[in-house]
């Protein structure tokens, strides 16, 4: 399944996107769901849950933490998202 990591800014989402495409991991920036954005439009990471550990060690360590996690659940016609850290 896969998860969002929510962090302050777009630039720091694509900074640590570059970060682990560095060290061989592919994920995905994509525009934070109206359902969970707080202040308008912006950017998060999208990633597999099984990388979690991976990608908040990396985001703490390049001093750029990552604010909230959803896990995104398919639905029907939406997605649900569900709030993990």
């Amino acid at each position: 399944m896969d998860c969002l990591g929510i962090m302050e800014s777009g630039n720091y989402v694509y900074k640590l996107c570059s970060i682990l495409e560095k060290k061989g991991y592919v994920f995905e920036v994509v525009s934070v769901p109206c359902h969970i954005a707080k202040s308008g439009c912006g950017y998060c990471l999208k990633f597999p849950e099984e990388y979690m550990d991976l990608v908040v060690n990396e985001a703490y360590v390049n001093k750029m933490p990552i604010l909230e996690i959803y896990q995104v659940k398919p639905g029907f016609k939406k997605n649900k998202y569900t709030l993990i850290k």
